[in-house]
């Protein structure tokens, strides 16, 4: 079939049906090489954008991933499950303040095949956090582990630490870690040699927009799947389980939409939402603040404040700098022009960015206890009687927040897994 595909689009809103705006009619889209407007209707309407915490001071994530989606749902009224939960991976290839690279992954095998972690004293500082698995441990914890050796001195100058897999023989690192060799060595870094200098960084959100096993969020009409979709991964997403995530709910929600295309109507989209998303796309245009502060200053709000160690007094002081922010944000402009301009497309991407971060934030302050990813250095216990999501809806234009009992439904905690109902042929509902 002859698909018309937009290249170098962006969503800017998702439109509600006329006459019945709580069902999704489609999406507002913007030209970045032209500045044109697209208003697209469709019977059914899939989030997939990526989620990419890139409004962390350190993202192994492409810095053009602004959670696009995860605001776009949040302003057309979808319910969000577990944003608390923004996973770190502990070794970011630390190149300079400023570079897009900074950030990028050196993966976990390296420290499954025996790489050393080791600050600036040449400490092998894991034996500190966990003595047992040493590099070994889980994300979370070996990513808090060099948070915490670089916030209490022991970092370096430039704020990292050091992974090191020289003593396992050059020979082996170069057959068995090419990629990642060649990576260190297009910036500037001898991986076989010696140490090299890495940062826990923002890799993954395992919260997101609330699906069912089919990919349907509360809003008929849109699907959610991959990282914008909340609830797959629980507190602490597994290696790997990221390209199954998007594998399988890329096939399910494909499945179940052609299905549903079939059966319904084509609905026309709010005209005036349109409009009205096309407006606020150009109101951003023209003279005023740059995006660009805005943006940095987001960034390092997060990693002080809501990210890999938090309290509930610095969550309450990041959700007031991110309101703060938000009307900063408001009040950016990006120039003049439409055509390939990135001030402009900054200034659309920080709002999202500030949008979503209040999820997090607002998520993170009713989570009073610890588990898995979000860590509390006030309450670094975790509750072991009531298992429970966070759930943040729009009510009336505002966030409302509870907690809702996890729902087991074949394997409970504790339970042999031998004596549980077999799984079902199909998941899907």
């Amino acid at each position: 079939r002859a698909i018309p595909v937009l290249e170098e689009h962006r969503a800017l809103s998702l439109l509600p049906a006329s006459g019945d705006e709580g069902r999704i009619a489609g999406a507002m889209l913007l030209d970045i090489r032209s500045g044109a407007f697209t208003a697209v209707a469709a019977k059914c309407t899939l989030l997939a954008t990526g989620g990419g915490p890139t409004f962390y001071k350190y993202s192994a994530c492409a810095q053009e991933l602004a959670t696009d989606g995860m605001a776009m749902a949040w302003e057309g009224g979808a319910d969000f499950c577990d944003m608390e939960m923004v996973q770190f991976h502990p070794t970011g290839i630390l190149t300079g303040d400023g570079l897009q690279i900074t950030g990028t992954l050196l993966e976990e095998g390296l420290r499954g095949a025996g790489g050393y972690l080791l600050n600036e004293r040449g400490e092998r500082y894991m034996e500190r956090y966990d003595p047992e698995r040493m590099e070994r441990s889980t994300r979370d914890l070996v990513s808090r582990a060099g948070y915490t050796e670089i916030r209490e001195g022991r970092g370096t100058a430039s704020g990292g630490v050091f992974i090191d897999v020289s003593h396992l023989g050059a020979d082996f690192v170069r057959k068995n870690f090419k990629g990642m060799v060649d990576r260190c060595a297009d910036l500037g870094f001898d991986l076989v040699g010696g140490p090299v200098e890495v940062t826990p960084t923002a890799h993954y959100m395992m919260g997101g927009v609330k699906i069912d096993t089919a990919c349907r969020t509360n809003l008929p009409g849109l699907f959610a799947a991959g990282e914008d979709a909340g609830g797959t991964h629980g507190a602490n997403r597994l290696g790997g389980n990221g390209v199954a995530n998007s594998t399988v709910f890329g096939e399910v929600a494909g499945e179940v939409m052609a299905a549903e295309a079939r059966a319904v109507p084509l609905k026309k989209f709010a005209r005036a939402a349109a409009d009205e998303a096309a407006e606020g796309a150009i109101a951003a245009l023209g003279e005023g603040d740059s995006p660009y502060p805005i943006r940095a200053e987001l960034k390092e709000l997060m990693w002080e404040k809501i990210g890999l160690r938090r309290s509930g007094a610095d969550l309450e002081a990041g959700l007031a700098g991110l309101e703060a922010l938000g009307e900063r944000a408001a009040a950016a402009r990006g120039g003049s022009g439409r055509a390939y301009n990135l001030a402009w497309q900054n200034v659309l991407d920080v709002r999202n960015q500030i949008a979503t971060a209040k999820l997090i934030a607002r998520s993170a302050i009713e989570r009073d206890e610890s588990r898995g990813s979000h860590y509390r250095d006030d309450i670094p216990e975790t509750n072991g009687d009531g298992l429970y999501n966070v759930f943040i809806s729009k009510r009336e234009g505002e966030a409302a927040v509870e907690r809702r009992p996890v729902r087991f439904t074949r394997v409970e905690p504790g339970m042999d897994q031998a004596s549980a109902p077999a799984a079902p042929e199909s998941f899907v509902d």
